[in-house]
């Protein structure tokens, strides 16, 4: 593993990052007196445009060294994938959804789910959601850092990082999470704006050198193939259903907030993308052979001086953490809101309780999902397969005044797809084939399978004639 070379300022930036962030958890949102428990869930549904943008900008854009991961091995093809399909999703998004999403009396996707078809489709969707709210992700790329910053071996870095982070979330919720958010969104645009000037100059800025890459890394689309271009073009349709937009517009202050700050954010994600792209096509010109999730790292580290190299560590930190710490929140509220409620044992207990409780669920399985699946590519890539194509139609249909399907067939539609789509997954890339079709047949992506499959269920459980609507909710 690559190591950073710092000294004393490097070290003192980087303490003087969680001192603030710690304050900022535990000092600053009970100033106006105790938290209750709808600022814990919600901020109180009273958050403004400049937090709501501050938020949502910092915490959509968390996987930055899979960012750099992608950059490296394809070149700008990352600008579409990570960022053209999703910057039309989310303009999509807030034409469609802000409004009923504001309205909803919901805190979750799982609850809106469970208000439409029963508490036995609440559960299940939170089991499936849970694949793309576990931070696994994001606690992978603090453990890559952290490992490099204080050379201790991989899994005590993982285990290290997700303390520091979960420790602060449980001390104030949401509101720690926004005011948090807004530190880290400005930290993580200063240090690559620094980082995009350092490498600019490290070749003079004469962008004629771009011209000595693969000639795959600057085009659009680049060498991929259409299924892994549509494939990542129906990942970004899981923006409908990404609890954290969901989140933070049932938080917002108004509808216009909502709508308003979705589009703003658009902006600057694509300020963003530019920094990131560039500084990545820069590091593949000066290090052709290094691996591809240290891209920004080894970047850093060749060209930034003492102090900008700490400060930079501080900016990937607060990209990563700003995601890490919004996903653990979410993950930690489905579990305490939507399946400790059932658990005898612990429906008794507070709604701050169980979710406290679910900090600490969620923080085993994301160290166990990032040891298990070491790639950022793969960890998003595969678990946002399962979940999109299993709730898509069933929370686009919570919000419609018909239901055009029934609480079984709901059920039954999120249990099968998510299942074809883990059954795939686990054929493509965990078994050895010697069948030529089968071969074929699993060089397609495991989402388009599951996609397929729930869009069939769907129709067939919409054409089926219905009997007339009976006054229980219950499966």
């Amino acid at each position: 593993m690559v190591s950073f070379d710092l000294n004393f300022t490097d070290y003192f930036v980087i303490s003087l990052y969680y001192l603030f962030t710690f304050a900022i958890a535990f000092i600053f949102p009970k100033l106006k007196g105790r938290i209750d428990e709808i600022d814990y869930i919600s901020a109180g549904r009273k958050v403004t445009l400049p937090f709501f943008v501050a938020s949502l900008v910092a915490t959509w854009y968390g996987n930055i060294l899979g960012v750099g991961e992608f950059v490296y091995r394809y070149g700008i093809l990352a600008w579409f994938c990570f960022g053209i399909v999703y910057y039309i999703s989310a303009f999509a998004y807030s034409l469609l959804l802000t409004k009923l999403i504001r309205n909803a009396p919901a805190n979750t996707i799982p609850e809106q789910i469970g208000l439409k078809f029963g508490e036995t489709a609440r559960i299940v969707s939170t089991i499936i959601l849970s694949t793309i709210t576990f931070p696994a992700v994001y606690v992978l790329m603090v453990g890559v850092i952290f490992q490099m910053i204080l050379q201790i071996p991989f899994f005590f870095a993982i285990v290290l990082g997700t303390i520091l982070t979960f420790i602060y979330i449980s001390a104030g919720g949401f509101k720690s999470n926004l005011l948090s958010n807004s530190l880290q969104f400005v930290l993580m645009y200063a240090g690559f704006i620094v980082l995009s000037i350092f490498a600019l100059q490290s070749i003079n800025f004469d962008f004629i050198k771009f011209s000595n890459l693969p000639q795959s890394h600057l085009s659009l689309l680049g060498n991929a193939s259409w299924q892994f271009i549509v494939s990542w073009i129906i990942i970004s349709f899981q923006t409908f259903i990404d609890p954290s937009f969901f989140q933070r517009c049932i938080s917002a202050k108004s509808i216009k907030v909502a709508r308003k700050g979705i589009l703003i954010s658009i902006l600057f994600w694509l300020l963003f993308d530019t920094m990131t792209v560039t500084t990545g096509l820069i590091a593949k010109i000066h290090f052709p052979d290094i691996n591809p999730l240290l891209t920004y790292p080894i970047l850093s580290n060749e060209f930034l001086p003492h102090f900008w190299k700490g400060f930079f560590i501080v900016a990937m930190l607060a990209t990563i953490v700003s995601t890490l710490e919004s996903y653990t929140f979410l993950s930690a509220l489905m579990i305490g809101n939507d399946l400790f409620s059932k658990v005898r044992l612990l429906e008794n207990k507070s709604l701050k309780a169980r979710i406290r409780i679910g900090l600490v669920v969620t923080a085993i399985f994301s160290i166990f999902l990032s040891v298990a699946i070491p790639s950022a590519i793969d960890l998003i890539y595969r678990t946002s397969a399962i979940a999109f194509p299993a709730l898509f139609y069933p929370l686009m249909i919570s919000f419609t005044k018909k239901k055009l399907i029934s609480n079984r067939q709901s059920i039954w539609l999120m249990s099968i797809s998510a299942l074809a789509t883990i059954f795939f997954i686990v054929v493509k890339y965990y078994v050895v084939l010697d069948n030529s079709f089968v071969k074929n047949l699993t060089s397609l992506e495991p989402m388009f399978f599951g996609f397929i499959c729930s869009t069939l269920l769907f129709l067939i459980f919409v054409s089926i004639k219905k009997p007339r609507a009976t006054t229980t909710t219950r499966v």
